[in-house]
């Protein structure tokens, strides 16, 4: 009788290896990431370009658009292609979903905007901004204003763009039911059907985050191409730097972030370090599921899996070796967490 959890180590191992066979080349990432399909996901709750297009400012100051990479309606030929992978100005970090990647504060949250009220906070500017991606679950507790401060990423779903790429004006409510503070300074971008709405207390970093939103060209500045199968087919360089890539059921980035030096180290060894697995199981095959590429300078060494109901399709996948995916490694690899 064969070992169940051999059989279920060697199926997820033969798909890996499938994914990987079929992924493009490296060297042709920048033009297969310009002809995927995009793919869209149902949200759970969160606020949509749609929300920004409702709220009517009574005061309203638009400044028209910057003059960085994020301004203007992204068709191949008017993209900045932006700094080289991690390069991200002191006191920034990069914040990608899909094919779209931008930058906010380092000490800026995960969560819903909508929800800054929760915990007793009493004023927006008490709580800590937030970037609120697609697939972001958030409570619907009706904070007054309905929004805090942040980076909304959403999508148009058909509809027709509220306002140019790029804008930034400074927004005024007379009533209750406002969508933001009084005074907020919001920024739009958006490409196709992806958007991005900024909303900071003050001008500068407003302008400086809808500035900063790009389109993807090969891989985003944490080393992570848009989809699965090209992060699989990635081959290392020299630099010292461990990169987490994470993926939805339909292998498209949702998420990434990048450590080097003693920070890359000390990540891989909490990681690889987990036990490897001892224990059998008997699951029946999964559907597709949400994935995490591991990449050590710049190359593909691995995947974690954690969102699979039955453990035995949860692991560490680095060759034919599987290790237990522990309470670190959860959190390690968790991109809701600030590091």
């Amino acid at each position: 009788m064969s070992d169940p959890t051999s059989d279920l180590e060697a199926r997820l191992r033969d798909t890996l290896g499938e994914r990987a066979a079929a992924a493009p080349d490296a060297t042709g990432l920048a033009a297969g990431a310009r002809r995927r399909l995009r793919r869209r996901r149902t949200t759970l709750a969160v606020a949509t370009a749609a929300v920004v297009a409702a709220s009517v400012p009574l005061g309203l100051t638009a400044l028209g658009a910057g003059s960085g990479s994020g301004p203007g309606i992204a068709d191949g030929s008017a993209v900045d292609p932006g700094p080289p992978p991690g390069v991200v100005e002191t006191g920034y970090r990069a914040e990608s979903w899909h094919d779209v990647t931008l930058e906010v504060p380092v000490d800026w949250g995960h969560g819903g905007a909508s929800a800054w009220c929760v915990g007793g906070v009493a004023a927006p500017a008490d709580a800590r901004p937030v970037v609120t991606r697609p697939d972001t679950a958030v409570a619907r507790i009706g904070c007054e204003p309905a929004h805090g401060y942040g980076v909304t990423i959403g999508s148009l779903d058909g509809e027709d763009p509220p306002y140019a790429s790029g804008d930034v004006w400074q927004a005024w409510y007379e009533a209750e039911g406002a969508d933001y503070p009084d005074g907020t300074w919001l920024g739009y971008w958006y490409d196709g059907q992806d958007t991005v709405t900024v909303a900071t207390p003050d001008e500068a970093l407003t302008r400086r985050i809808v500035d900063s939103v790009r389109l993807i060209d090969g891989v985003d500045p944490n080393e992570c191409p848009v989809t699965l199968g090209e992060s699989e087919a990635l081959t290392g360089s020299t630099s010292d730097s461990f990169s987490l890539c994470r993926y939805d059921a339909d292998d498209q980035l949702t998420a990434s972030r990048r450590f080097i030096g003693v920070d890359s180290r000390d990540a891989q060894d909490t990681i690889f370090s987990a036990p490897v697995r001892r224990t059998d199981y008997d699951c029946p095959a999964p559907g597709p599921l949400p994935r995490t590429a591991l990449l050590s300078g710049g190359g593909y060494v691995g995947t974690v899996v954690t969102d699979a109901t039955c453990e035995g399709f949860n692991g560490v996948f680095v060759g034919d070796e599987v290790r237990e995916v522990t309470g670190a490694v959860r959190r390690q690899v968790d991109l809701t967490r600030l590091p």
